[in-house]
């Protein structure tokens, strides 16, 4: 062996080429020294000489375990932490919670046989050496819970082998490199590319399959079931589930329009449009609606009344867009509601879900939500169909079909927003239950305003609002029914002073007489040989003045 006292001689040029007993290594430290062999690989080896450096580098004085580092002659593959291949190169150095500090040299791109650097949990600072990206066959690089800073440098997108890196719980800023990244695993990539940040702006990184936040909170970077259908976010699949919706109830009309019609082939026309089967609808869907909501306008005749309507339609659904836009999953966005539900552990290379929620609390979720929401629904789907009916005239048909298409659209909406919105926020069963009562009261916003109306001025509510067998098609048909009577009255009086005219002055008396005076003037005319027979008077005007209690509906006309 050379003797470990040649080190001292810092400023002597040691020659020991050609001497075929010395055996290797040579001392650690003579090999940084004025030494002819120390380009020889076997006397001093390039990897040794990259540990020291990176031991230096890192203050290895003040680690927590650094056996046999530094040995002038125990080869490094049994220093602490280091593994060598049977070829005796450096595969891996694993130095996780040893108090590493100061900073990670450049001189660990030597180790170009290294397939794994995990110095996890330790106090290195300064950037990360541009070197590293020399590291060709490294697979598995973690860095996580240091203080790292700056920018991430761009050569480490040559590491084409890498399979796992995780950078979080660092202060690197800017933007990571692209690499090209293949594997989906949720721990495969991390940073702190979470909100909220330590920095302004949060660290970039669209190819992360996990992002943690400054507050050591974690979230898995993944597309959602919308982005896997193509669409860019929860607020334009929201719009497209409202258009299905509506066009959903649209080909439901049709459908139930198009059976009715040929039911009723056969069926005459004053038939279908029976007054009662109108009635019946109005009071129907005043029930279906809510005499106590504000929804209840739409069956109105006011234009101020269909304003109040659509206000309270366009209300409901500003308010759950709210909540869409809070739960959407953008990790970069610091308005977002999201709850980063995830942590990844200093000990551990695999992240794992920190939230309460359960199966259980899921089926609590969509007990309530049936409970609460399927009669509005089932209400809404009524509606629709009702409008398909040929019974009805055309602006019956379109409040109807509005009517029950918008309460359909806002119940399925209100569903879907709870859902989304706790699939975001939600860490427990008792949170999901009271996110989801939050959001079902926007559901009540009409019967509150309608309530405020009534509180304010209640005639002016009624006098807006629809009154139950007011319907226009019934109005007409009334119309058409007194307009007949009086004419079939008026040809009885026609008739009547036909007769008169005729010679009969005993006749007129018997004019709303009584049976009495009506038999003996039937009599009297007999006896006197007259042609007509008044006994007989027209059917029409006898029944017509059994009616005079409409006398008064008759004088409008």
């Amino acid at each position: 062996l050379i003797p470990e006292d040649f080190v001292q001689f810092v400023d002597t040029y040691i020659h020991l080429r050609g001497n075929p007993d010395i055996l290797h290594p040579a001392p650690l430290m003579l090999c940084f020294q004025k030494f002819d062999l120390g380009n020889d690989t076997e006397m001093c080896p390039p990897e040794r000489n990259a540990l020291k450096e990176f031991y230096e580098s890192a203050k290895g004085q003040d680690w927590t375990n650094s056996t046999m580092w530094m040995d002038p002659y125990e080869s490094f593959c049994k220093w602490h932490g280091v593994t060598c291949s049977k070829t005796n190169h450096t595969v891996e150095v694993n130095l996780t919670n040893n108090a590493l500090s100061g900073t990670l040299s450049e001189h660990i791109a030597d180790l170009t046989h290294l397939m794994i650097l995990d110095l996890a949990d330790n106090d290195l600072m300064g950037s990360i050496p541009k070197e590293i990206g020399r590291l060709s066959k490294l697979v598995r690089l973690r860095l996580p819970y240091n203080r790292f800073g700056g920018e991430m440098p761009s050569e480490l997108k040559n590491l084409s082998e890498l399979e796992l890196a995780q950078f979080h719980a660092n202060r690197i800023s800017g933007t990571m490199p692209l690499l090209d990244w293949n594997n989906q695993e949720q721990s495969s990539y991390i940073t702190d590319c979470g909100n909220p940040s330590d920095f302004e702006t949060s660290l970039i990184c669209t190819e992360c399959t996990m992002c943690c936040n400054s507050q050591g909170d974690c979230y898995p970077q993944e597309k959602t079931m919308v982005e896997e259908a193509g669409l860019k976010n929860y607020v334009f699949f929201s719009l497209a589930f409202l258009a299905i919706l509506i066009g959903v109830s649209g080909v439901l009309a049709l459908a139930v329009f198009a059976y009715d019609k040929h039911q009723n082939r056969h069926v005459p026309r004053e038939t279908i449009r029976s007054p009662e089967l109108i009635s019946g609808d109005e009071k129907y869907a005043l029930s279906a609606i809510g005499e106590d909501s504000a929804y209840k306008f739409f069956q109105g005749k006011s234009w101020f009344g269909w304003m109040i309507y659509l206000a309270t339609v366009g209300v409901q659904i500003w308010l759950l867009f709210i909540f869409v836009t809070a739960a959407d999953i953008d990790l970069a966005d610091e308005t977002s509601a999201l709850v980063y539900t995830w942590k990844c552990p200093r000990d551990r290379v695999e992240c794992e879900f920190k939230g309460d929620l359960t199966l259980q609390g899921w089926v609590l979720f969509f007990i309530l939500m049936v409970a609460y929401l399927m009669k509005d629904f089932v209400n809404g789907s009524k509606l629709v169909v009702l409008s398909a009916k040929e019974r009805h005239v055309r602006d019956a048909r379109v409040r109807y079909f509005v009517g029950g298409t918008v309460l359909t659209a806002v119940t399925l909406f209100t569903l879907g927003v709870s859902v989304i919105y706790n699939y975001a926020t939600a860490t427990s069963n008792p949170e999901l239950v009271a996110n989801s009562v939050i959001i079902l009261f926007i559901a009540d916003i009409d019967e509150k305003l309608y309530g405020i109306l009534m509180a304010i001025n209640p005639g002016w509510v009624k006098e807006i609002s629809c009154e139950v067998g007011g319907s226009d098609e019934e109005d007409s048909q009334t119309i058409r029914d007194l307009r007949r009577e009086m004419k079939d009255f008026r040809e009885s009086l026609r008739l009547l002073e036909q007769q008169v005219r005729g010679g009969n002055a005993t006749q007129p008396q018997a004019i709303g007489s009584s049976s009495r005076h009506s038999n003996v003037s039937s009599r009297s005319s007999s006896s006197s040989g007259g042609g007509s027979d008044w006994s007989g008077s027209p059917p029409r005007f006898r029944n017509t003045r059994r009616q005079r209690g409409r006398s008064s509906t008759m004088a409008e006309f």
